[in-house]
């Protein structure tokens, strides 16, 4: 059964974030490679729109309006067909759609193995967005509490109300809206592969970038770990390649475009506000003067854009007001790390965290576990994820550093290379500057992941250019960062408590104390048995409510704790009916993973899943090694020959 409504899932995520986009745009005098990107951000635009219109002023029953914006989505498809065929044709087309589709497969590949989100002291985000989507899909009341103590307005809407669209068309079971998020945020391959040519000025075949984003710990994470910064990026980059097409042709609808496209970034994540603060301050500062119809395009885009961010903030502000709105974004508040610097002695340690790695500065293991490979993954987690250099990887980090330092700072002068030396640091210093808390482990991953994916694209985009040595080194990298922070990542989160192997020990009461972690060698540490008892709450409460007072109690100790305990447990009990619309109960108390439907009842699934990744990755990294092998050396650009006429002249003189 689950079987079925996955398949159909995917056509319809096929068919929604793509046939209504390219109706609008199939004849713009776009190139095929834009058109095909600009549809696939065009149509989750319009598939937001009527989604958040069905949930503003639709019925409360919304299965009806949505099956009506699917049919609506397939007769734009239909009426395209001709235009669509004919841009499938182009060579540059057929390399996207093969490089996205291998990496859908992938993504769902890695998903297979996850039976628990977990990492360093990640455990709760995912449950969140699946909550936020709930709220949208159920129409839960307004002021309810988002795990653990947000309200709706901390973070934009968009990419939840895509799912609540798309969970309202199947199931609202959790696998399908993984099999959502995966889908949305692995878009970003699009524009990071339209962005290759402007990197290195020449097209590029996909290959390089897919090996590089298919082993890149950050973006397998966040494609994989249901939260919404992915998404972002390709709306960033999206608007950022269009924002550069269009200052180059001097094409206001590219321009317009661009920033719709960072408008509904926005609309993703807040992470999108300093790529937006940029490039509209390079707009006004440098280009807005040349333009024609200046003040005419100035007002198109604003308007554009505007609307768009109404859509949301026009509500919160009726719903929540101003305050509220504002105040509770995780950007202006700190939910997490410490508050120990405030102002600029802030923001200049978390620059410098953002780039040392933390061993080098003398921070103590913050994940204390008895599972050796855990450890190694939890530091190999910190490493990748919250360091600006390395989340583009072990080597390609440091390839793209000296890349910088040689194309930005010693290179020759241009108008395009004083934008990239405007950019880069501007989003740096602003994305760090922006964000609310201190923490010593880093927080570049709060705003950076669009520059890292940019990073990224800019050593696929000039890998054929590398020496031979240096693509080698590249390719060597790869191999670590897969293995340390992709495959060893899915390997510890596919753990799960067998009947042959206990991974996550039971609540326990021990002389006073209650203890929710053991100390075996399996043991994942406190923030993993957290996402545990996250996952099955609602049936592990019930539980713990019954049997706990059974055991212990006749001991006085056990008397003393026990109500405020107990009240504790039914307060979380109460939790599903008061803010889950009572999802969990009515899904057997806990939370089934895709990893889950795949592991069976033995648990085998995911081992055989596994050995297919690893499998996957190796035909992977082999095609890489033999087109690195036989790339041949960027040949020098030819001398033109002078013009006829200095030909005589100069044979005159002579």
């Amino acid at each position: 059964m689950w079987f079925g409504q996955f398949a159909l899932l995917l056509a319809l995520l096929f068919l929604c974030c793509s046939a209504p986009g390219f109706f609008f745009l199939r004849r713009l005098r776009w190139t095929p490679l834009e058109k095909l990107c600009g549809s696939v951000g065009l149509s989750l635009i319009l598939v937001y729109l009527a989604a958040w219109a069905i949930y503003c002023f639709g019925p409360r029953d919304e299965r009806a309006a949505d099956w009506i914006v699917a049919a609506a989505a397939l007769l734009l498809g239909v009426a395209s067909a001709r235009d669509l065929q004919r841009l499938v044709r182009g060579r540059r087309v057929r390399q996207a759609l093969a490089g996205q589709g291998f990496l859908m497969i992938w993504t769902l590949a890695m998903l297979s193995m996850i039976r628990l989100y977990s990492g360093a002291g990640w455990s709760a985000d995912w449950f969140e967005h699946f909550q936020r989507s709930l709220f949208f899909l159920q129409r839960l009341p307004v002021h309810v509490t988002l795990y653990p103590t947000y309200a709706l307005p901390a973070r934009p809407p968009m990419e939840n109300v895509l799912a609540a669209f798309f969970l309202g068309l199947t199931e609202d079971r959790f696998a399908l809206f993984q099999t959502v998020f995966a889908f949305l945020n692995i878009l970003l391959f699009l524009p990071c592969f339209l962005l290759l040519p402007r990197l290195s000025g020449k097209r590029s075949g996909p290959l390089p970038l897919v090996v590089l984003l298919a082993a890149s710990p950050v973006v397998m994470e966040n494609a994989t770990y249901a939260w919404t910064k992915s998404l972002t990026a390709f709306f960033v980059l999206l608007g950022l390649a269009l924002y550069l097409a269009g200052w180059r042709k001097r094409d206001p609808v590219r321009t317009a475009a661009a920033f719709v496209a960072l408008a509904a970034g926005l609309l993703v994540h807040y992470s999108a506000g300093p790529y937006l603060v940029c490039l509209a301050l390079h707009y006004l500062y440098r280009w807005f003067r040349e333009r024609p119809l200046r003040w005419a395009e100035l007002a198109a885009i604003s308007v554009a854009g505007g609307l768009l961010l109404a859509t949301w903030f026009g509500w919160s502000f009726r719903t929540y007001g101003t305050k509220v709105t504002l105040e509770s974004n995780t950007t202006v508040k700190p939910v997490n790390g410490t508050n120990d610097a405030t102002g600029i002695e802030k923001i200049a340690l978390n620059l410098r965290d953002a780039v040392v790695p933390f061993w080098l500065r003398g921070v103590p293991e913050p994940f204390p576990q008895g599972n050796p490979e855990g450890t190694l993954r939890d530091q190999a987690f910190v490493f990748y994820q919250l360091n600006l250099v390395f989340a583009m990887g072990v080597a390609g980090g440091l390839v793209v550093l000296g890349f910088l330092a040689r194309r930005l700072l010693w290179g020759r002068p241009g108008r395009e290379r004083a934008f990239w030396r405007f950019f880069v640091p501007f989003c740096v210093v602003l994305g760090i500057a922006v964000v609310g808390e201190r923490d010593p482990n880093g927080v570049p991953h709060l705003t950076l992941l669009s520059l890292e994916a940019l990073g990224l694209a800019l050593l696929a985009a000039n890998f054929r250019q590398f020496p031979q040595l240096l693509r080698f080194l590249l390719i060597a990298g790869c191999c670590a960062d897969f293995y340390f922070g992709v495959y060893l990542q899915a390997r510890m989160e596919s753990m799960e408590n067998t009947p042959q192997r206990v991974v996550y020990p039971d609540l326990q009461y021990d002389g006073g104390r209650f203890l929710t972690n053991g100390l075996g060698p399996d043991n994942l540490g406190n923030a993993a048995w957290q996402a545990w008892a996250l996952k099955h709450r609602v049936a592990l409460i019930g539980h713990w409510i019954e049997d706990l007072p059974r055991l212990h109690g006749d001991e006085p100790l056990f008397r003393q704790w026990w109500p405020s305990m107990e009240k504790q447990f039914r307060d979380l009990r109460d939790f599903d009916a008061a803010n889950c619309g009572g999802w969990g109960a009515r899904h057997g108390g806990t939370v089934e993973y895709l990893g889950d439907l795949v592991a069976g009842p033995s648990g085998q699934g995911v081992v055989v899943a596994g050995w297919i990744f690893a499998a996957m990755f190796l035909g992977l990294i082999g095609a890489l090694a033999r087109q690195a092998w036989l790339a041949e050396p960027a040949r020098p650009a030819p001398v033109k020959a002078p013009p006829r006429r200095k030909r005589r002249r100069a044979r005159a003189a002579s």
